[in-house]
């Protein structure tokens, strides 16, 4: 089962101005286990294997263009007696995927954006990507789960923990956030080197929705029955997940911290 996990910035909202406690009972959280098994198992963009890809087989194709390149020009060299055949360089082959994949703070070279630029695929490391994320905002230390009565679903939130502070960034599937499955370009390119079933893979994979991000003041395990206090739908999330307490500019809530899984990176 799919299910959306898009969060428009003015969702955003934890819904506690001040530490409430709740007596009654809660209604049940939609989707909560479908959510959780995503928050547990879910893979992250998998921005290594879409990246060796689309270079691995970039390459290839430059080298066989070149290698036509130079064949023409010997035969042009021997129909109009030119020593030599084109030779065109290509700066772009010896370029290391683990510098071009890594997703920490390398900074890559303009050619290796060039590169990127040229073949469609610059949305992998640009703006807003999880690339440029990780570098701004930090590592991402867990997942975070929140829940508020007005959504229909709980949501999935990568925290990140950096110079900058802790940000929370919701995560949705790659279909709706990441740019290359907008562009027409960028997406014949994905076609090129990924069969349909694993194009379908990679577009349901978690990616961050970055426009919705928010700062957060104060992120600190409590208590399962401080938890059940604060958060009536608590008993929804306890059974498999650590409570924390969120503060942001909004107010405060009550979160449930996910480890991020040994496939993902965030």
């Amino acid at each position: 089962m799919t299910i959306s996990l898009s969060s428009p910035a003015r969702e955003i909202s934890l819904g506690l101005s001040h530490e409430s406690t709740y007596q009654q009972s809660a209604t049940p959280v939609p989707y909560a286990q479908e959510v959780l098994v995503l928050a547990h198992h879910g893979h992250s963009f998998q921005t290594r294997e879409l990246l060796n890809r689309i270079v691995s087989g970039e390459q290839q194709r430059i080298r066989q263009e070149q290698m036509l390149w130079r064949l023409g020009g010997a035969l042009l060299g021997a129909c109009f007696g030119l020593s030599d055949g084109f030779q065109p360089q290509d700066i772009f082959l010896g370029m290391s995927m683990s510098g071009l994949a890594g997703l920490g703070h390398e900074v890559m070279s303009h050619e290796q954006r060039q590169f990127l630029e040229g073949c469609h695929s610059l949305w992998t490391i640009g703006t807003n990507s999880p690339v440029e994320l990780m570098s701004r905002l930090g590592a991402a230390r867990s997942r975070i789960l929140l829940y508020h009565a007005s959504w229909d679903r709980p949501r999935i939130f990568t925290h990140h923990q950096g110079a900058r502070g802790d940000t929370l960034v919701p995560l949705g599937h790659a279909k709706q956030h990441a740019r290359g499955f907008h562009n027409s370009k960028s997406l014949e390119v994905m076609q090129c080197y990924f069969d349909a079933e694993e194009l379908q893979m990679l577009q349901n994979q978690l990616y961050p929705n970055a426009e919705a991000a928010f700062e957060v003041k104060r992120l600190q395990p409590i208590r399962a029955d401080h938890a059940q206090q604060l958060d009536p739908h608590a008993s929804a999330f306890l059974h498999s997940l650590e409570p924390v307490f969120v503060e942001n500019a909004r107010g405060n809530g009550v979160g449930y911290r996910v480890p991020i899984p040994v496939h993902s990176d965030f």
